[in-house]
């Protein structure tokens, strides 16, 4: 009977072929290549599937780094109806905030948010967020949270967007 059971696992491993591809998506990506240096108001949490980036700030403030596709203005317009905000025609009179060596245009609103994406509804909350276009997708880094905390972390935002690099081949 031992016998059996040796000889068993000692079966020729089978030749794998593969014959199909499809592009990587973000979750496949667990190792990205930002390097990032985080405020130390700041409270770095784990990354999940869709935030490379994580961080908590405040009672209940969070900022995180993403990735998006679907063309800037339908983003923006995305995170302003959040807050009930009409949609822009344009993002040329946004306030810009370079991000990666591109300007990012700066978002911000506040008000009673609408909840999505796993998140509830929420009165006199906050949101700022850049988004910048690198190569054909969207960078984004969105701060949520009460509209006074969103407001004070603000400047801090701005500094870790601008700092936020890629990180170069063999560097750790």
């Amino acid at each position: 009977m031992l016998t059996v059971v040796l000889c068993v696992s000692c079966r020729k491993a089978e030749n794998v072929v593969v014959n199909e591809r499809r592009d990587l998506v973000v979750a496949d990506q667990g190792n990205h290549s930002l390097i990032a240096v985080m405020p130390p108001e700041w409270r770095q949490v784990p990354s999940t599937e869709f935030r490379m980036l994580n961080y908590r700030f405040g009672d209940s403030g969070e900022v995180f780094v993403g990735r998006s596709r679907g063309g800037l203005l339908p983003n923006i317009n995305r995170w302003l109806g959040q807050f009930g905000k009409p949609a822009l025609e344009s993002a040329d009179e946004l306030p810009t905030v370079m991000m990666l060596g591109q300007s990012g245009v700066l978002i911000n609103a506040s008000g009673d948010f609408a909840g999505g994406m796993g998140r509830p509804a929420r009165k006199n909350a906050g949101l700022a967020g850049v988004i910048a276009a690198i190569g054909d997708q969207l960078v984004t880094v969105k701060m949520m949270g009460g509209a006074e905390d969103v407001a004070a972390e603000q400047e801090r935002l701005i500094k870790f967007c601008e700092a936020l690099r890629i990180q170069e081949a063999g560097e750790y």
